[in-house]
């Protein structure tokens, strides 16, 4: 039961990002990225209906805002890496964050690397080297998301410090998440002197349509994950999860005419198998 929780979570997680990337041809990241947070927010209201989210102390609640700055920080990298570079291309690096936790690991605490580790490295890095491509804006983007893979790194060890360490209910992570979200993206959108009445009196209908479409798959993909780890190890789960990014890709790559996408989904499933060998440092 658990993989069909997961496998869901991965299809609708993968639908939430061809629905941001054609998103992100009509507007721009900053405004995307705080009308879904808005959106986002307004389902989040129901969460007080379930659990208290004001009972947690202030070391929780300093942990819980400044994950929500990792994250949010994080997403709309991501966010602008889109924008600028094709799917294909992007997201599959987003399946490297296990190998990236296990050279931390190793040059921070001394973790050994297995012999599995190396072969998932040495997966990733074959993976890494079919999805590069010459051109600039293509590099520009990968900086994007280099950054953005660390900041979910970190974001990954203050999850485990507030579910494990601090008992603390994924509601009500995701409650305060989505609130720094709302906070955040609203403080740049406004920096950038817009106005909300004019940004959605001129964005097609179609464009605010599809924003709340992709809220309701990023609601139901976190649902379907959060099952999931109920009923099996977070890293076999995450593991599973990172499929989006081939599915993402195949479809997406097809949907926009990307360039190179036999190729890119061969590195996109060298690194997704990589993470498989990677499960012991992730877990």
């Amino acid at each position: 039961m658990w993989l069909a929780w997961a496998l869901g979570s991965a299809v609708l997680s993968a639908a939430a990002s061809i629905g941001e990337k054609k998103s992100l041809f009509r507007t721009d990241a900053v405004t995307f990225s705080f009308l879904l947070s808005a959106v986002l927010m307004a389902y989040s209201l129901c969460t007080i209906f379930i659990v208290d989210v004001t009972a947690v102390t202030s070391a929780t609640l300093l942990i819980l805002i400044l994950k929500g700055i990792v994250n949010a920080l994080a997403f709309l990298l991501v966010m602008m890496a889109l924008q600028r570079a094709e799917i294909s291309s992007t997201l599959p690096l987003l399946a490297l964050t296990p190998g990236i936790v296990a050279l931390l690991a190793y040059f921070t605490i001394g973790d050994a690397i297995s012999t599995r580790e190396i072969i998932g490295l040495v997966l990733m890095i074959g993976g890494m080297v079919l999805l590069e491509r010459k051109g600039g804006n293509i590099i520009k983007a990968h900086w994007y998301i280099w950054v953005a893979l660390v900041l979910f790194a970190v974001s990954a060890v203050m999850d485990k410090a507030l579910v494990s360490g601090h008992k603390t209910h994924p509601f009500v992570v995701l409650f305060y998440q989505h609130a720094v979200f709302v906070l955040m993206y609203a403080a740049l959108f406004f920096q950038k002197k817009k106005s909300l009445r004019n940004i959605v009196a001129h964005e097609n209908r179609s464009t605010l349509g599809l924003i709340v479409i992709v809220a309701v798959l990023t609601i139901s993909y976190r649902y379907a994950q959060l099952a999931a780890t109920q009923l099996a190890p977070v890293a076999l789960v995450l593991a599973v999860k990172r499929t989006s990014v081939f599915f993402a890709s195949l479809v997406g790559g097809k949907m926009f005419s990307e360039q190179r996408l036999p190729w890119k989904l061969i590195g996109a499933a060298l690194i997704i198998v990589a993470g498989f060998f990677i499960l012991r440092v992730v877990g």
